[in-house]
């Protein structure tokens, strides 16, 4: 029982529980992010309210809740994202962070969009600016806005999984895949994020465009043994836009372009010269959407890197253009990374950087184990085109996956062990635990353990699945009085 109500009526109203249990973790991370001390120990967000000019009455109190909600929200690179949303990206550093988030937050934050409208023409300025934003928007405007999305995106994320579990379940639907639909969405709930999922970052919204995108591609890939090749070429085109505007939050979303790829592969393996050509063609029109597919997702991946090369690389003189605009690959993205941000290839690997590399430890290990699982023994060539197997043996997959289900998440631990392979050896590695919210699989094998009563095996030593949700859960707790005061790990 949680808050009192009984198992049987959450599973009976899935969506209302999700969100009250949603609402309630929220104010638990939030109450410890007010509590925590503030300034912090770093000051730089004291700079977000040299704008805000004090008032009287009922606004200033509201403005005083928001200026220290802000404040205890926008640390570490949420000043970023947040200075961005308000001014542009001045500094070549800035395009590091999302551009899809940042044009969101600057687009919501003035609130003009709202109280200009003819629908909403009876709503007056003072309104918007005392219950949420301010026409003459400041940057703690913009840092509530970034909130506001945030928290939003979450929201939205956990009825999307909660729902594409479904999607990927053994029909008939019972009662126990339901029950596990409802875990994994609350787990993502609990996601180990924690307060990054709530402060103006870019982590729940690529998350939510990640969950649509993979449901998508679910769908299109059950129309295609559906044989409706309508629907499916049209699920596979907008599933290709959704994922190309994932990439626009976090660059990781990138690895979901490999999922054209495996089903291209697996497109092309079965044209032979003997073949019927009614069957060549259908598998060379499947063939050419699945192309458009992943390169709508690319033009959409790459716009804003046009947009920084029309700004650094154009005009004036060669030799006086930005550094990377000679680059064989002109990316200011991959030139910001690694001239500020010394990511790549084991530049990680300092013995200072250690302990967070044993922060980042117990997730790694949870993306590994629960993408392994899914692959039969001795099957290198479903572990390389996401052909399907029978999967018995492993209990994410037993008596709960459709086969469907079972060819997607085949294809999904792909993309999660090359994210742990490229956090462990590339990224700043503690960032781990807050990008891979974004990949459901890892929710669905531990939610099938917490079903099935299991325990995770590692090392011959037997790990009780209440163990690992207890340190997620104290993770995230623990990161929120830590982010809160501005100190490590971010």
């Amino acid at each position: 029982m949680i808050l009192g109500i009984s198992a049987r009526w959450y599973m009976d109203h899935p969506r209302i529980s999700l969100t009250l249990l949603f609402i309630s973790w929220k104010a638990l991370l939030l109450l410890i992010a007010w509590t925590s001390p503030h300034p912090g120990y770093d000051t730089s967000t004291t700079l977000l309210t040299h704008l805000i000019s004090q008032r009287s009455g009922d606004e200033y109190v509201s403005r005083s809740f928001r200026q220290v909600l802000a404040n205890q929200l926008t640390r570490w690179d949420a000043i970023y994202f947040t200075h961005i949303a308000h001014r542009g990206a001045l500094f070549e550093q800035e395009w590091a962070f999302g551009w899809g988030y940042t044009k969101i937050v600057s687009t919501l934050g003035p609130c003009k969009w709202f109280y200009q409208a003819r629908l909403f023409a009876w709503v007056k300025a003072d309104v918007c600016s005392v219950v949420l934003f301010d026409s003459h928007a400041d940057l703690v405007e913009m840092a509530i806005a970034g909130i506001f999305v945030s928290n939003t995106a979450h929201l939205l994320s956990v009825l999307v999984l909660f729902e594409m579990s479904k999607l990927v379940a053994a029909r008939p639907l019972s009662h126990s895949s339901i029950g596990l639909a409802w875990i994994s969405a609350s787990l993502h709930i609990l996601s180990p994020a924690g307060l990054f999922l709530s402060a103006p970052y870019a982590e729940s919204s690529f998350s939510f465009l990640n969950f649509v995108g993979f449901g998508l591609y679910a769908l299109n890939l059950q129309a295609h043994n559906d044989s409706r090749p309508g629907l499916r070429d049209t699920l596979a085109l907008v599933s290709g836009l959704v994922f190309g505007l994932a990439t626009t939050f976090r660059s990781n979303g990138l690895l979901s372009g490999l999922l054209f790829c495996f089903d291209i592969v697996n497109s092309i393996l079965p044209l032979r010269s003997d073949a019927q050509a009614q069957r060549m063609i259908a598998d060379l029109r499947r063939v050419s959407f699945l192309i458009i597919a992943g390169s709508l997702m690319a033009v959409v991946s790459f716009f804003p890197q046009f947009l920084a090369y029309q700004e650094y690389c154009v005009e004036g003189e060669p030799e006086h253009w930005a550094a990377w605009c000679t680059h064989r690959i002109p990316s200011i993205y991959t030139w910001v990374q690694s001239h500020y941000w010394n990511v790549g290839l084991f530049r990680y690997w300092t013995f200072s950087n250690a302990p967070l590399f044993m922060l980042a430890t117990p997730m790694l290990l949870i993306l590994i184990l629960s993408a392994d699982c899914l692959f039969p023994p001795n099957s290198s060539s479903s572990r390389l085109t996401g052909q399907r197997a029978e999967l018995s043996h492993t209990p994410i997959g037993e008596g709960w996956m459709s086969p469907i289900g079972k060819e997607v998440g085949q294809r999904l631990a792909v993309l999660q062990l090359l994210l742990a392979v490229l956090a462990f050896t590339s990224y700043h590695v503690q960032i781990v635990t807050r990008i891979s919210s974004g990949y459901p699989l890892w929710y669905w094998w531990l939610a099938s353990r917490i079903m099935n009563k299991e325990h995770i095996s590692l090392a011959g030593y037997n790990i009780p699945t209440k163990g690992v949700v207890g340190w997620m859960v104290t993770y995230a707790l623990l990161q929120a009085g830590l982010f809160a005061a501005f100190l490590p790990p971010a």
